[in-house]
């Protein structure tokens, strides 16, 4: 028998610590290699034909094969990510999407911690499912790590808008604005402007926005419909009518447009179309505000049937989105609020929401309407006036704060508030204003002056 020379003995050696390191290698690689990576279904209504779904879907299969490829980098999780977050938005398909944008997220996370990006874009879907605090202090994670990206500074605004630092959120923007002026920092300019009172100002640079935008695109129309919610509160619902028309003839069926002309045939007294649009609206995109909406017009309109089986589908849209990890504390408060359901529970959530973020004007106002709801009128009046302490021009907050100001007997100012209210948008809710203008007339008739 021949012996194995040294050289020999040796490549053996190599060869087998080659095959244990490859072995190992493509163990550790398989599971990544061979992971089902989540896709993107065809949207209803035709909507899986246009270009701009079918860019989507070939972007996501670019990362998919991406990350089968190079398993290792954190960008192409990030990337699809992005994907999954903006076809949530534009389909409503939130349950299906978020979760997995969220997998793409933590497998960023897992390979690079510190992934500035990954960090921000977590902090947006937080956004979006209401965990406002964890949101903020993961955006202020991915702006420290980059501090000259417009995107981190985006996503900080709009955490601060939510927790009430109003005067974050402007400086957020502002960097926004300096680093990069796009649709989106002008866009959120153009709410901060509105929410200081500077209605005129809002609607230029809300204007801006719109020309930042690419023609058909979700993110022009969404900003169109933002113009057309300026011009309604101004008092001009034939012009925002004329914005929703033009946002339907370059994205077609567009549900917010939808539900833009409902407000506004609601405004013109034709309930019937104001649900048939609603109706339209919802069927698009599954947005349980529309059902809201729904439950006021049947209310209104005495088909109190149909507006039950509404309120139980609001119900249950809640509850599901709650399973699912959504914060919907204000959103039930103030659809039970509006309506007189569960004030109990809703109280309850209304204090909750209010001690998350105590200065955020939208948690003030739901949570100061639950208490007069709930007979405590005395502790609500001063959480109305402070949430119209910026001198936001929302009709609602003014015109509640004038119901309770009478219900305390401060008939003057009750007078004061429900004429602001009034004066600066004659359409804002048709039941509201029929309350709000028997309520000034009664007091102006000194019926309850002492």
């Amino acid at each position: 028998m021949r012996q194995r020379s040294t050289s020999q003995k040796v490549l053996i050696v190599i060869a087998g610590f080659m095959a244990v390191w490859l072995g190992a290698y493509f163990l550790y690689q398989k599971p990544h290699a061979e992971k089902t990576l989540p896709g993107l279904r065809a949207r209803l209504g035709g909507g899986g034909a246009s270009a701009e779904f079918l860019n989507a879907k070939k972007a996501a299969e670019y990362y998919q094969y991406e990350i089968r490829r190079n398993p290792e980098v954190a960008e192409n999780y990030v990337q699809l990510a992005h994907i999954f977050l903006q076809e949530a938005r534009v389909t409503g398909r939130h349950h299906e999407y978020f979760p997995q944008a969220q997998e793409m997220l933590e497998d960023a996370l897992r390979l690079r911690p510190n992934h500035f990006e990954a960090l921000a874009t977590k902090a947006a879907m937080l956004l979006t499912l209401h965990h406002f605090e964890e949101a903020k202090q993961l955006a202020e994670q991915a702006q420290t790590r980059a501090p000259q990206t417009a995107f981190v500074y985006g996503v900080l605004c709009d955490a601060l808008l939510e927790l009430g630092d109003y005067e974050g959120a402007v400086k957020a923007c502002d960097e926004m604005l300096s680093l990069k002026p796009d649709l989106r920092a002008y866009a959120r300019a153009a709410y901060l402007r509105e929410l200081h009172g500077d209605r005129e100002g809002a609607v230029h640079v809300m204007r801006m926005a719109c020309d930042a935008g690419v023609f058909g695109q979700e993110n022009r129309a969404w900003a169109l419909y933002q113009l057309g919610k300026l011009y309604f509160n101004l008092g001009r619902p034939d012009t925002a009518a004329y914005i929703y028309r033009g946002i339907l003839e370059e994205r077609p069926n567009y549900a917010y447009a939808l539900a833009g002309l409902a407000q506004i045939s609601s405004a013109h007294g034709n309930a019937e179309e104001a649900i048939d649009l609603f109706k339209q609206a919802y069927r698009v995109l599954p947005d349980h505000g529309f059902l809201e909406s729904l439950v006021g017009l049947y209310r209104s309109n005495g088909q109190t049937e149909k507006a039950n089986e509404m309120i139980k589908l609001v119900l249950e849209n809640f509850a599901q989105h709650e399973e699912q990890g959504w914060n919907i504390d204000l959103e039930y408060a103030r659809f039970c609020g509006d309506h007189d359901l569960n004030l109990d529970e809703a109280l309850r959530r209304s204090k909750r929401d209010h001690a998350r973020r105590p200065n955020n004007i939208d948690a003030l106002s739901v949570h100061g309407w639950l208490l007069h709801k709930n007979g405590k009128t005395a502790e609500a009046l001063p959480l109305m006036e402070q949430a119209m302490r910026l001198r936001t021009p929302r009709s609602e907050i003014y015109a509640r704060a004038g119901l309770m100001a009478q219900a305390l007997g401060q008939n003057q100012k009750a007078i004061n508030y429900l004429e602001q209210a009034l004066a600066l948008n004659a359409h804002f809710s048709t039941a509201e204003i029929r309350v709000a203008e028997q309520a000034l007339a009664e007091l102006r008739r000194g019926n309850k002056v002492s």
